[in-house]
């Protein structure tokens, strides 16, 4: 279950290999899923948290917070991800096809948070009289932008909808990348040696 992984000591979260990257050793394909839960729900608590602030919004408790939340998501998400991509099996391509539509839900969600972009919103409408610099302006122009253009002015309608597109469009890429690698799994180029006439012998000697 979800409830029982721990998030700061699991080797899909906590990185202690060496230079500081995943111990490779301790991780089975059975780990992703546990951890995959338990990192999604610790997220969306990180994002409740930020959104039911009764604070007024900062910088420090608005922006900041939300991009240091999900950090054990981010952790376990680009583990699995060049897992699935580069050393694939039936077990990640079927966990793949569950997840891509779940994490689909789970940032349609947050996008679409009221309470969190009313908070972005209000910084983003005071951002002149901040006095940011010029890298936190940044950071909160392309956050707010990246809200609006995720669905968080749309009315509840439009978020439906939109939310439903994301999820199908995150099933059929899955679908779509998992049936080119099926397609092109047992593929073959055979090659006589007229056909390597030409080049040169390190290269033959290679292939």
């Amino acid at each position: 279950m979800s409830s029982a992984v721990d998030l700061a000591a699991h080797p899909l979260t906590k990185w202690q290999g060496p230079f500081g990257l995943p111990d490779f050793t301790r991780i089975g394909d059975g780990d992703f899923g546990p951890v995959f839960d338990a990192a999604l729900k610790a997220h969306e608590a990180e994002i409740d948290a930020i959104a039911g602030n009764s604070e007024a919004s900062t910088i420090e408790n608005t922006l900041a917070a939300l991009e240091l939340a999900g950090e054990a998501l981010d952790q376990v998400s680009s583990i699995f991800w060049c897992r699935a991509g580069a050393h694939t099996n039936e077990d990640i391509q079927a966990l793949e096809r569950d997840i891509s539509p779940k994490m689909s839900r789970h940032f349609s969600a947050i996008s679409m948070n009221e309470n969190l972009f009313a908070r972005i919103d209000d910084l983003y409408q005071r951002r002149e009289s901040l006095k940011l610099d010029a890298e936190t302006l940044r950071v909160l122009e392309k956050t707010w932008k990246g809200f609006v253009r995720s669905g968080a002015k749309l009315d509840a309608g439009g978020k439906k909808r939109l939310a439903r597109i994301n999820e199908e469009l995150s099933s059929l890429g899955t679908s779509f990348g998992q049936n080119v690698l099926a397609d092109e799994r047992d593929w073959a180029l055979f090659l006589d040696a007229a056909d390597l006439a030409g080049l040169p012998d390190f290269l033959k000697s290679a292939m």
